[in-house]
């Protein structure tokens, strides 16, 4: 996994501010609800969420720019062969020693490919250097001579050497090898939908990978939270469900509401404070609101992918006095006295 510094494109010495702003903005743009075409979405949404997680965290930033866990947040194990945590130590030396191999002789050859070799053993692991190596002698085998394209770190550039390598590598480890995901429903509140909401999936029995879905996510928002371990777990795909809530339902990124008025503001408009999500509103009403009016506040609903907010809709019901008033009792009946005249 890339460094969560590359992730979120900010500096390792960003402050918290800083990495919260650059969360927000790449959130927005990858959210899977305003890149529904690509399948590849998910996972880098994912995959910002992790390194905000990792990077917010004073501690886990701390550990990881220490060297002590590596992007996805867990304990590094130590290097293989007595090699620095960098594996591109060994490539720039490789490089250094290639430019020198023609004037020092095969001995500096031989230092050189020994030296890439390392340096694929400590990237890729000790079958991939094995490999290596069995393709070269067949080659020399075949022509009597070593090839150029089988004198990785000596004759070919280092660099086009490792991306076939890792061609190579992203070959076995395609998609079509990888375990199914699975997938799991997760209800949150519409306060933690307007907030954002942090959680975590916890593969097997202990291997917790914590994930993080943007403020305002829509009820049915699905974030793919990639697995610790593609060759024991599968991907799991959390959909977040918006729970009952006993003043507010959701619709996409729009709230409805309800609030009751009197027969007076119903007939003649007056206004209230309504207690949105996010703080209080004054709403007015027209004159002549029945109940089926419905009153619309602008950018006062969850957010959307592209970072607008949906709207808040009150539903207004008009309502009697809890106990029988006789003036409107005789204005209602001389009311219906002067319609039958």
């Amino acid at each position: 996994m890339r460094s969560p510094y590359t992730v979120l494109g900010v500096s390792k010495t960003a402050r918290a501010e800083d990495i919260k702003s650059a969360y927000r903005q790449l959130a927005k743009t990858w959210h899977p609800d305003q890149k529904r075409d690509d399948p590849d979405a998910g996972a880098r949404f994912s995959e910002i969420a992790q390194a905000y997680q990792l990077l917010i965290d004073p501690d886990l930033r701390l550990k990881f720019d220490s060297g002590t866990i590596d992007a996805r947040g867990r304990k590094r194990t130590k290097p293989v062969r007595g090699f620095a945590a960098n594996p591109f130590a060994a490539f720039k030396q490789a490089r250094r020693t290639a430019a020198n191999a023609a004037s020092t002789g095969g001995q500096a050859g031989a230092r050189d490919e020994a030296s890439f070799e390392d340096m694929v053993v400590h990237i890729f692991g000790e079958a991939a250097a094995k490999q290596t190596r069995e393709e070269a002698a067949r080659a020399t085998q075949a022509t009597g001579r070593r090839t150029e394209a089988n004198a990785p770190g000596l004759d070919d550039d280092p660099l086009a050497a490792l991306d076939a390598l890792f061609a190579k590598w992203k070959a076995r480890k395609s998609p079509g090898n990888q375990l199914p995901a699975t997938r799991q429903q997760i209800d949150i509140s519409l306060e933690a939908a307007m907030a954002g909401y942090d959680g975590e999936i916890v593969f097997g029995e202990d291997r917790a990978v914590a994930f993080s879905a943007p403020p305002g996510s829509v009820d049915g928002t699905e974030i793919t939270v990639p697995s610790p371990d593609p060759a024991a777990y599968g991907d799991v795909i959390v959909t977040l469900r918006h729970k009952a809530h006993p003043r507010f339902r959701s619709t996409d990124a729009d709230l409805h509401g309800e609030q009751a008025i009197d027969l007076i503001q119903a007939v003649l408009g007056g206004n209230f404070v309504f207690e949105s999500l996010d703080g209080p509103v004054r709403i007015t009403i027209p004159e002549w609101s029945g109940s089926d009016t419905a009153l619309r506040v602008a950018g006062k609903g969850l957010t959307r992918a592209d970072g607008q907010r949906g709207a808040l809709h009150v539903h207004l019901r008009v309502m009697l006095p809890e106990k029988p008033d006789p003036r409107l009792t005789d204005l209602m009946r001389s009311s219906r006295k002067a319609w039958f005249l």
